[in-house]
């Protein structure tokens, strides 16, 4: 049920444009900080957004900084709006810088814990409102007050029809850990490495459909552990360009993040796209990147790696225990250390050569499997 916000103050005149609500959440803090950090959860609450586009994510779960470029309604005409994340107070702060051509403002959420869940105090304020803004708030206050509303009734339906969270981390971790753990220590064992090694690279091989595992030492030496098969992947040889074309990325990614109610049994986050991809989706004029590249297990996948649940198992377990910052994903179109594309792979952005430039000098850093 959607309750009546609570006003909390409204300051309109010739000086100011500032208004401000407060409603009450049946949810935890914590969560519903979140999903307001992640940027790429605007169109699911806003409705004049159609989309949100050029995201770009600073850290894993959002941060200070990171922005995005929307694509909102008004009044029947498309127009840009620049969005990003000024203030960022863990779970308490959360603040937005807002450009468009027409206007700039800020809008803060501040989290206070209330009974049964969390009040929300949201408040919007012009920065330097043209008169234009200015003069059509005084005659259309309501409007912009309406707006405040909406906003805040389209966050409560969009967040109470989000599926409820499955298990956490630490559950998947203490149902799957045993097994997996006997599996990596015979891995590792074979292997001569101790067990959980300091940093572990991970080597994707798309035309080999392989996954190589690397455990590194504490002096910087690495060692080969294992490989797994990628049972599924979509896509071919080149990199990905753009949102839908089932490509799987090419070149050097974190690992972000651990999703342990994955429709796929398990998954681990791949950080694309990453700053090389961003710059060049720049230069190239490309807007749309797409997102959301995983590892997970089952057998089938588009412009994902499908690992296998088991495999899937041990790479969430081997994650866990190294903690995500220490692992790096290397994703190549071939093992450039046996062999080079063949020419019918060359017709792709003349800025792929400086990408596999640095592939190729990522794995020749790396000791050759089996070795």
């Amino acid at each position: 049920m959607k309750g009546p916000s609570e006003i909390v103050r409204d300051s309109l005149g010739f000086g100011k444009v500032e208004f401000e609500r407060s409603r009450d959440f049946p949810v935890p803090a914590g969560r519903l900080f979140s999903y307001l950090a992640d940027l790429r959860n605007l169109p699911a609450w806003r409705e004049e957004v159609r989309k949100a586009r050029k995201v770009v994510r600073r850290r894993k779960k959002g941060g200070l900084g990171d922005s995005c470029v929307l694509d909102v309604d008004q009044g029947g005409d498309q127009v840009e709006v620049r969005v990003e994340i000024s203030r960022f107070e863990q779970d308490s702060l959360l603040e937005f810088t807002i450009e468009s051509e027409a206007y700039r403002a800020l809008e803060t959420y501040r989290f206070e814990e209330a009974v049964g869940g969390t009040a929300v105090k949201f408040s919007f304020h012009a920065l330097d409102p043209g008169f234009l803004v200015r003069t059509l708030a005084l005659l259309v206050g309501s409007t912009f007050r309406d707006d405040l509303d909406k906003k805040l009734d389209g966050l409560k339906a969009a967040f109470e029809s989000r599926p409820r969270p499955g298990k956490s981390v630490r559950e998947r971790l203490e149902e799957y850990s045993a097994p997996a753990h006997a599996r990596l220590q015979s891995h590792f064992e074979l292997a001569g490495v101790s067990y959980p090694p300091a940093s572990v690279v991970l080597v994707g091989l798309k035309d080999e459909r392989q996954l190589e595992v690397y455990a590194g030492g504490a002096g910087g030496e690495s060692s080969f552990v294992c490989s797994y098969p990628i049972l599924g992947a979509s896509g071919s040889a080149g990199p990905k360009l753009r949102e839908g074309d089932q490509q799987v990325p090419e070149g050097i990614y974190s690992l972000d993040e651990l999703n342990p109610n994955s429709r796929y049994h398990l998954s681990l986050r791949v950080g694309y796209p990453n700053e090389f991809d961003r710059a060049r989706g720049e230069l190239d004029g490309r807007d749309d990147l797409g997102g959301d590249i995983m590892i997970h297990g089952g057998d089938s996948s588009v412009g994902c790696l499908a690992m296998g649940d088991e495999a899937a198992e041990d790479l969430f377990v081997l994650a866990a225990d190294c903690g995500c910052s220490n692992l790096e994903l290397i994703l190549s179109p071939v093992d450039f250390r046996k062999r080079d594309l063949p020419l019918s792979c060359w017709a792709l952005p003349g800025w792929t050569e400086e990408l596999y430039a640095e592939i190729r000098k990522e794995l020749a850093e790396l000791p050759r499997a089996g070795s």
